[in-house]
């Protein structure tokens, strides 16, 4: 920040105002705030413009050479953003800059630091995404870098804004305008199922180490890689209707490790291994029929090359969301209920692609994509990385035979 932003002076100017207005029954809360909003931009950012009639202000902080003619109809797609949240005394609420959340003492080596992707609605009323960001995402220019001065009632109202495990330190109170600063786009998907197959095609094909070294042909199906790091005995096939073990370790594609049911891999990433991680083998069947029981995450995804495993493998997947949890957000938390035993999933859960669907459908499936990474429980102390909608995933593993087989 250039400045000190100073809540001191709104909070005069607002009292004046309440002062001033208290007899006029026309005037509510929002339009006081508003109007002290106005005067506190007025003193402490001069060059900050309105953001049309809804009373957002924005200074464009670097041009960086696209002019304000690169503007882009973001509606019904997704963007790749990048945005610190303030308050007016420059106090930083939610950045999901590794460095940043060091300097906050919000660091957690469960979080995953990485640009966040949103799908934005054809309608503000569609989305989950609060009206002033809706506003600010929608009417930035494309590589342009702004910071916006956002009312509280189009932010987080009187609720205020939580502390989010690994982004923030600090809750943000209600009824508190919101500074969106640093706020710049850098990427515009149509098709986040095709970005995804594209960006993993990439990642197995690149040499090693960045890569595996391994082309298109090399892949069980389209999305889906299999990579034999050791194979023991490859007559050792798991019998139709017989069970194997399986130790994982699952990666996003920068190598960040989301998790894994090895407590001494929790150990050396994590530096711990809490009471609800899963530390056990999962246990799945070679079934002749698609199956629909037992099939949880991370299981879901085995199944798909059971009848290639062999006992005493060790193998890398690399799998499109096809074939994971395709649009699906996956919350930070190991209670979630997509990492249960218990839980059904079904093969093709979606079903098709994601062009095949209107506007009006893709608001109504990605449109609470969540734009921030929920509070974990107050049982869970530390989160898992989220998984958002559109993920390629990469698992690592070792395949064992069960002693009663």
């Amino acid at each position: 920040m250039k400045r000190i932003l100073c809540t001191v002076m709104f909070g005069a100017a607002f009292a004046v105002l309440v002062a001033a207005c208290a007899k006029t029954e026309s005037v509510n809360q929002n339009e006081l705030e508003t109007q002290a909003l106005a005067v506190w931009i007025k003193n402490n950012a001069p060059n900050a413009q309105k953001l049309g009639d809804s009373g957002i202000y924005y200074e464009v902080l670097d041009d960086n050479g696209v002019g304000s003619s690169a503007k882009v109809d973001v509606k019904g797609k997704w963007i790749d953003v990048d945005y610190v949240m303030r308050d007016l005394e420059g106090d930083i609420y939610y950045s999901r800059d590794e460095n940043t959340a060091r300097l906050l003492g919000a660091y957690t080596p469960y979080a995953h630091y990485i640009t966040n992707r949103l799908y934005i609605a054809t309608k503000s009323s569609a989305t989950n995404i609060p009206v002033g960001l809706y506003e600010a995402m929608t009417n930035i220019v494309p590589g342009q870098m702004w910071r916006l001065y956002i009312p509280s009632h189009l932010a987080f109202g009187s609720s205020g804004f939580g502390i989010v495990p690994g982004f923030g330190s600090k809750a943000m109170p209600g009824n508190a305008p919101v500074v969106l600063d640093s706020l710049m786009i850098s990427d515009i998907i149509d098709n986040p199922m095709q970005k995804a197959t594209e960006d993993l095609a990439a990642f197995v094909s690149a040499p090693e180490p960045e890569g595996w070294g391994i082309g298109p042909g090399d892949s069980i199906m389209k999305g889906y890689y299999m990579y034999i790091i050791r194979r023991v005995n490859d007559k050792d096939t798991i019998p139709m209707n017989q069970n194997a073990y399986v130790y994982y370790k699952v990666r996003f594609l920068d190598g960040t490790l989301l998790y894994s049911n090895v407590d001494t891999v929790l150990n050396n990433n994590f530096g711990s291994v809490r009471s609800g991680d899963l530390t056990s083998p999962i246990s799945i069947t070679r079934m002749s029929t698609t199956p629909y029981n037992g099939n949880q995450m991370p299981a879901k995804v085995f199944y798909k090359v059971i009848d290639r495993l062999c006992y005493g493998d060790m193998v890398r997947l690399a799998v499109s969301p096809e074939y994971a949890y395709y649009w699906k957000f996956m919350e930070p938390n190991m209670d979630d209920t997509q990492w249960q035993s218990s839980t059904n999933f079904i093969f093709n859960d979606l079903g098709v692609d994601y062009s095949e669907y209107t506007a009006d459908a893709k608001d109504s499936n990605f449109g609470y994509a969540s734009f921030y990474t929920p509070s974990t429980s107050s049982s869970v102390t530390t989160p898992i990385a989220e998984v958002k909608p559109y993920t390629p995933l990469v698992y690592e593993i070792y395949v064992v035979r069960p002693d009663n087989q």
